[in-house]
């Protein structure tokens, strides 16, 4: 089964990083890197030096130093802002929060701080607060383009794509220089069916940025919705190049390669993204899947039992473990998994892979001469443990019926 992985939509939050940049970026980090040496215990030179890390796009580094900032000052609310958006910028969001909800305890009149706790807020899902610091960065009048977009992504969130585009429009009044702005209308000018104008907003965003991996990104959406894979390719490629860390782009890579028929590039994707996100279930599944096709059933079994083990639920998982069982005539394994995946797929409902895997399973006790009663004691998952498959809804009968 072909999982649709890519068609997620993101809006791009902005969040601040202020600190003087009228020096040369690299005399102040020289600067600052002999002044934590010299004096390791003042926080205002690890506090400076991480926000040299930020602006020179290290963050680890910046969160080290950032971090030392804090411990040697737990008051320093500045330090606290900027730990935030190294965090922010490793993905660390719950630690972001944190982090920026200290800056602001500490320090709640400083200019940019409730931009970047309303967009934080906004990324890990709580849009209420999203918008109550958002409203509060409005009045402060201190780079409004930077509210305004976050603001629209807000509206966007909630399903306002209205008032989501006028706060865009707004903030490329303010300043129309920023390509995440072009990016996050082309979003919202796809969903509502609008591809020629989304398509030019991600082409503005490139003219901007030609570095810009989102706007490939979304490119790359539109033409394998409309099933031009190569340019999907295309565009998926050289947004990998420039985003190295997102496995989103390289599922979709993997997808588009499989539908083009070239299953080992497609694999060599899913070993990447796997790298980068090794408990995801559904990229060990798909690779577990394509190297059945391949005729690799020990990989395959290997990548399909971890798809299990992360997601005790996954019945295609079941399922494609129970043929890769079969694939090498181990009778029990095979079909063990095929009745688990028969369980989950009676749970869910979901009749037409009920329907399929009971076809797959009449053929295998015949093909190994056994029967359900040979599989009594059989391991199910915790979650599927004391289900009835045989189990009928209670009848409901009315007074009108004898």
């Amino acid at each position: 089964m072909i999982i649709f992985r890519f068609f997620i939509i993101f809006f791009v939050l902005l969040l601040l990083a202020c600190g003087p940049k009228e020096d040369s970026l690299e005399g102040r980090f020289a600067l600052y890197s002999k002044q934590v040496e010299k004096t390791p215990d003042d926080p205002v030179g690890h506090y400076e030096l991480g926000k040299v890390y930020i602006e020179k796009k290290k963050y680890q580094a910046a969160f080290k130093q950032l971090s030392e900032a804090t411990r040697l000052k737990d008051d320093y609310g500045e330090a606290y802002r900027e730990k935030g958006i190294a965090q922010f910028y490793l993905k660390r969001f719950l630690d972001a929060e944190k982090s920026l909800e200290k800056s602001f305890t500490l320090n709640n009149t400083q200019p940019d701080i409730a931009t970047d706790l309303g967009s934080i807020y906004l990324k890990n899902g709580n849009i209420k607060k999203a918008f109550r610091y958002l409203k509060i960065a409005q009045t402060r009048n201190n780079n409004a383009h930077i509210v305004f977009n976050n603001l629209g992504a807000a509206h966007a969130r909630t399903g306002k794509n209205k008032e989501a585009l006028k706060y865009w429009k707004q903030a490329l009044e303010k300043n129309p220089t920023i390509p995440e702005i072009h990016v996050n209308m082309g979003v919202v000018y796809e969903k509502t069916g609008k591809k020629k104008k989304a398509i030019a907003a991600y082409q503005k965003a490139l003219e901007l940025d030609e570095s810009n991996a989102m706007a490939h990104y979304n490119l790359g959406v539109i033409y394998a919705k409309e099933k031009d894979f190569p340019k999907a390719i295309e565009e998926w490629e050289t947004a990998i190049k420039l985003d190295r860390k997102d496995e989103n782009i390289l599922n979709s890579l993997a997808w588009a390669y499989e539908k083009l028929g070239k299953k080992k590039e497609a694999l060599g994707k899913l070993d990447q993204s796997i790298k980068l996100s090794p408990y995801d279930p559904k990229a060990h599944f798909s690779s577990g899947r394509i190297k059945h096709d391949l005729g690799n059933s020990d990989g395959a079994i290997d990548s399909l039992k971890k798809a299990t083990r992360l997601d005790p639920n996954y019945g295609d998982a079941y399922y494609r473990l129970g043929l890769a069982f079969d694939s090498q005539n181990q009778s029990y394994d095979s079909i063990s998994n095929l009745m688990i995946a028969e369980i989950i797929y009676h749970k869910a409902k979901k009749t037409d892979l009920l329907k399929k895997t009971r076809t797959e399973l009449k053929s295998l006790f015949e093909k190994y001469q056994v029967q359900r009663s040979d599989f009594k004691d059989l391991q199910v998952p915790e979650t599927l443990k004391g289900y009835d498959l045989h189990k009928r809804p209670n009848q409901i009968r009315t007074s009108k019926q004898k």
